[in-house]
C-alpha cells in the first residue's frame, strides 16, 4: 500500500520531526485554555486525568494517525480511502479536511487579536482603559484587525507553501522563543507576593475529584484541543517521515512536549492571577470568563498592575502568537496535501485555498458573535475527526498497525 513516490520531501531527522509536531500542535489551547480549565476542574485531579488521557488515548491515537500517513503517503481523503481499503471511505477524510479548512479560516482571527494586544503592550495602549470595552472594539468591526488577519493568513501560506524545510526553520526559531517567553513569565509569576495561593490551587489534589465525570470529560476535551488528534497533523506530517523510523519516539515527544507547554502555561498564569487579584473568588471569576475573558480582559488588568507588567504582557502575547502561528502553518499544510496528491499546480492551489479561507474567515474577523459560532461548531467537529481516525485504524487493522509500529509488518 505504501507509496514513497508521492513526494521527495522528508524531515531531516525524527527529532526535528518531533519538534515540528510539537510546534504544530501547541497552540492557544495550551497557553490560555489549559490553565483556566485545570484551575476550575479540580486542579491536581484534572492534571492527573489529563496526563492519563494523553498517555492512554491521545498519544496512541496520534501514533496510529502517523502510521497511516507513512503507509499511504496521502493527504486526508486519500489516506482514509487507502487505509480503509475502499473509495467510499474517502468522504471521512474529506470531512476532516473541511474541518481543518474551516478552522484555518477563523483561527487566524485569534492571532490578529493577539498581535494587536502585543503592540498595545509595547505602547501601553491598554493602560487606564476599560478592558471590556477595548476588546469589544477590537473584536467587532475593526478594520485594523481585518488587515492583520489577512497579513497573517498570507504569511502562514508562504511558510506552508515551501513545505518541510520552511516548517523546520520556523520550528527551529519559533518554538524555543515561545518556551523562553513562557519561562520568563512563569518565573515572574511565581515570585509575586501570594503566588503560592495560585500554585496551591493549581496543584492541589483531592482524590475524590477523580470520581467526577466532568473532570474526565474536560481532560478528554483538552487533550483533543491541545495535542491535535483527529485534525490531521500527525497524519499529514507522517507523509514526510521516513518509513517506520522512530514513530513511537516522535509521537511520544510530541505528546510530552505538548503537556509540558500546557503545564508551564498554568504556572505562568494562575499564580499571577491569584497574587494580583487579592481574592480567590475574583481570580476564579476571571478563569471562568472563557479564553477571551482571561487573556484580553483578566490578564491585561493583571499585567497593568504588575511591576514590569507591560514587558510580561508583551512576552505573554508573543508566546501566544508564536504558538498560534505555528499551528496555522500546520493547518495550511494539511489543506494543501490532497491537491498535491491529485497533482494540481501548487501555486494555483495555494492561491485558491488562501482566497477561500480568507473569504470564509472575514465574517469572524469582523464580528465576534460569528466567530464564537464558528469556534463552537468547528470545535465540536474535531472530536468527530478523532472518531473517524479511530475507525480508519480499526479498519486497516489494529494488529497490522501495532506490528507496523513495532517494525514487524511489511
Amino acid at each position: 500500500m505504501e507509496n514513497d513516490s508521492k513526494t521527495t520531501q522528508r524531515f531531516s531527522s525524527p527529532i526535528v520531526m518531533a519538534f515540528a509536531l510539537i510546534a504544530g500542535s501547541v497552540g492557544t489551547g495550551n497557553i490560555w485554555r489549559f490553565p483556566r480549565v485545570a484551575a476550575t476542574n479540580g486542579g491536581g485531579a484534572f492534571i492527573v486525568a489529563y496526563v492519563v488521557i494523553m498517555l492512554l488515548m491521545t498519544i496512541p491515537l496520534m501514533m496510529g494517525e502517523s502510521a497511516i500517513g507513512r503507509i499511504t503517503r496521502k493527504g486526508l481523503p486519500g489516506a482514509f480511502r487507502d487505509s480503509m481499503g475502499n473509495k467510499k471511505f474517502t468522504f471521512l477524510g474529506s470531512f476532516v479536511w473541511y474541518v481543518v479548512f474551516a478552522t484555518t479560516a477563523y483561527y487566524a482571527v485569534v492571532m490578529a487579536w493577539i498581535t494587536y494586544y502585543m503592540f498595545l503592550s509595547l505602547t501601553k495602549g491598554y493602560v487606564g482603559v476599560d478592558k471590556l470595552m477595548l476588546f469589544e472594539g477590537v473584536s467587532n468591526g475593526n478594520p485594523t484587525i481585518l488587515v492583520i488577519y489577512i497579513g497573517l493568513m498570507v504569511a502562514a501560506t508562504v511558510f506552508a507553501y515551501y513545505g518541510v524545510k520552511a516548517i523546520e526553520k520556523t520550528t527551529k526559531y519559533f518554538l524555543p522563543i515561545l518556551v523562553i517567553c513562557l519561562i520568563i513569565v512563569g518565573i515572574r509569576s511565581v515570585t509575586l507576593q501570594k503566588a503560592s495561593l495560585g500554585l496551591d490551587y493549581l496543584f492541589h489534589f483531592n482524590p475524590k475529584d477523580l470520581f467526577h465525570g466532568k473532570v474526565w470529560l474536560e481532560a478528554i476535551t483538552q487533550a483533543s484541543w491541545s495535542a491535535g488528534p483527529g485534525w490531521g497533523i500527525c497524519l499529514a506530517y507522517g507523509v514526510f517521515a521516513e518509513r517506520k523510523k522512530d514513530i513511537t519516539l516522535t509521537t511520544g515527544i510530541q505528546g510530552l512536549g505538548d503537556m509540558s507547554v500546557a503545564l508551564l502555561s498554568g504556572i505562568a498564569i494562575i499564580p499571577s492571577l491569584f497574587s494580583m487579584m487579592g481574592r480567590s473568588e475574583e481570580a476564579l471569576a476571571v478563569l471562568s470568563s472563557g479564553n477571551n475573558g482571561l487573556a484580553f480582559i483578566g490578564l491585561t488588568n493583571v499585567f497593568e498592575n504588575m511591576r514590569g507588567g507591560m514587558f510580561m504582557s508583551f512576552l505573554f502575547f508573543l508566546s501566544l502568537l508564536l504558538a498560534g502561528f505555528t499551528s496555522l502553518i500546520a493547518l495550511f499544510s494539511i489543506t494543501y496535501q490532497p491537491f498535491d496528491d491529485a497533482k494540481y499546480p501548487r501555486k494555483k492551489t495555494v492561491l485558491l485555498i488562501l482566497v477561500g479561507t480568507v473569504v470564509l474567515g472575514i465574517p469572524s474577523a469582523w464580528n465576534i458573535d460569528f466567530f464564537n459560532n464558528q469556534d463552537f461548531v468547528v470545535g465540536m467537529t474535531m472530536v468527530i475527526g478523532a472518531i473517524f481516525s479511530s475507525l480508519a485504524i480499526a479498519k486497516y487493522g489494529t494488529d497490522k498497525t501495532r506490528a507496523y509500529l513495532s517494525d514487524e509488518y511489511s
